[in-house]
């Protein structure tokens, strides 16, 4: 129950900033009387994607806890969407750049647990966003990929925040162990990340160093 109740808290950090930010800008722009229809807008429908998330982590959550959880096939476009929908404007709150490169020609679906891809994805996105920003990263880049070679869906997800190093990189997806980049958090988003990919979806979560950051790579047989 720690535990979960740690994922939980892990999960809702960032949504809420998010929440918390665009509430103060939307009264901000109000008090000066600078609020445009468009911001309103968009400001509102970010809010509200933000609670949409909140509450699927509850209930993604509670299933687990209720050993009841329902497998449904879904697009894996869609999944990776919904990630990146999620994490991009805390991305552009520090001017990281996402470059998507996500092949959306080959439909692709899995059958799978509603909102866990989605999770997988946003907490390798955020640990690449601490790292850059731990690092003082200018021009701060993280790009996602998806091909499907010989039946195997592959999601690729590289940064250039200098790579992870050889010391830990090997212990990053084990329970609790946080770095420099993550210290803030509790060590168990990318433990669960790693869980639900080789246990639920039967693949592989790996991580390795390029040239310029670090570079996690998923596999799953279709």
């Amino acid at each position: 129950m720690g535990e979960i109740l740690h994922n939980i808290a892990h999960q809702w950090r960032q949504p809420l900033s998010i929440i918390s930010t665009a509430t103060c800008g939307l009264v901000l722009q109000k008090e000066n009387n600078i609020l445009s229809d468009q911001d309103f807008i968009k400001y509102t429908d970010l809010i509200n994607k933000n609670t949409q998330y909140l509450s699927t982590t509850i209930d993604e959550f509670r299933n687990f806890i209720e050993h009841e959880p329902i497998k449904k096939e879904l697009l894996v476009q869609d999944s990776l969407d919904y990630a990146l929908n999620i994490t991009k404007n805390s991305l552009n709150n520090y001017n990281i750049k996402l470059i998507n490169n996500i092949n959306y020609q080959d439909k692709i679906t899995l059958t799978m647990y509603e909102g866990e891809l989605s999770q997988v994805i946003i907490n390798i996105i955020n640990n690449s966003k601490e790292a850059i920003i731990s690092n003082n990263i200018k021009n701060g880049e993280i790009i996602i990929s998806l091909e499907k070679e010989n039946n195997v869906l592959i999601i690729s997800i590289k940064d250039n925040a200098n790579g992870i190093s050889s010391e830990i990189i090997n212990k990053i997806f084990e329970p609790y162990f946080t770095t420099k980049y993550n210290s803030q958090g509790t060590g168990l988003g990318l433990s669960s990340s790693y869980k639900i990919i080789t246990e639920h979806l039967n693949g592989t979560l790996d991580v390795k160093n390029n040239a310029v950051g670090a570079e996690f790579t998923i596999k799953i047989k279709l």
